[in-house]
């Protein structure tokens, strides 16, 4: 496709180039690595809501004088995509809808991401949609992703040390991982806090895997959760930007990603 620039007009070629298959939103959405635009040529995204600003759930008592906030929560994230789907006749516009519910129909979370930011995932799968009339072939409509987590996170990022980038808030590690030097046991820590295993002591060359989030511990591929110490805090070890985590007993690597709201 070519573009002129005219003082008073701007004239764009509306010939297909073999570079130019279609017009791809900004907010066009990855959803479990797939865009529906490049599946279903008629589809496109008009705008999503739901991105931007969470609110809180406050659990509050009344007093005198306003309330007293006793805690609070972050509730699931709703992202409400609109849409519009053009068809030549009712036939393909069917056919059309049988194939988004094939995008977006799964039983269980899906990555998410945006055609304008690339670097920022989320993590829901789709759950309600807007009645459409049964009797057109073109329509503007919506639906909703449900994110369990509200949260939105970066790409990963890798050290053997150091939490260098920045992490506007405290991060739970996917995982620590490293292979023991010698026959022992072993602790990692972050300067506050210390994950450890000693009652059964590791042997020299065993591949230990702290898998944080889903709070396992692999040892050569096999689940050695068991063997953690009690008092380890191991689904709450977080990190920070300026962090150096240590282990006593082999080089860790450390995998984490930055967490927005």
């Amino acid at each position: 496709m070519q573009e002129w620039d005219n003082p008073m007009y701007q004239f764009r070629d509306t010939i297909k180039s073999s570079d130019y298959d279609s017009w791809i939103p900004t907010s066009a959405m990855i959803y479990g690595g797939t865009m529906i635009e490049k599946i279903i040529p008629g589809y496109q995204t008009l705008f999503v809501e739901g991105r931007e600003m969470l609110s809180l759930d406050l659990e509050s008592e009344k007093k005198s004088v306003g309330v007293h906030i006793s805690a609070q929560r972050l509730p699931e994230r709703s992202l409400t995509v609109h849409y519009k789907l053009i068809e030549q006749n009712s036939v393909e516009f069917q056919r059309s809808f049988k194939k988004l519910m094939r995008i977006l129909y799964k039983q269980e979370d899906v990555e998410i991401h945006f055609n304008d930011e690339l670097d920022t995932f989320y993590y829901g799968r789709y759950s309600v949609a807007e009645k459409v009339p049964g009797n057109t072939d073109s329509v503007v409509s919506s639906f909703t992703i449900t994110c369990a987590d509200p949260r939105k996170y970066s790409k990963t990022f890798e050290t053997t040390g150091e939490i260098s980038e920045y992490l506007p808030y405290d991060s739970v590690p996917d995982s620590i991982s490293f292979t023991a030097t010698k026959d022992s046991s072993v602790k990692v820590t972050n300067g506050m806090q210390t994950i450890s295993i000693s009652n059964a002591a590791l042997k020299k060359g065993d591949r230990v895997e702290m898998l944080i989030r889903e709070g396992k511990i692999l040892i050569n591929g096999e689940n050695k959760t068991r063997i953690l110490d009690l008092t380890s805090p191991f689904k709450s070890f977080t990190v920070k930007t300026g962090d150096v985590v240590k282990s006593d007993n082999g080089t860790p690597l450390i995998r984490y990603r930055g967490v927005w709201l």
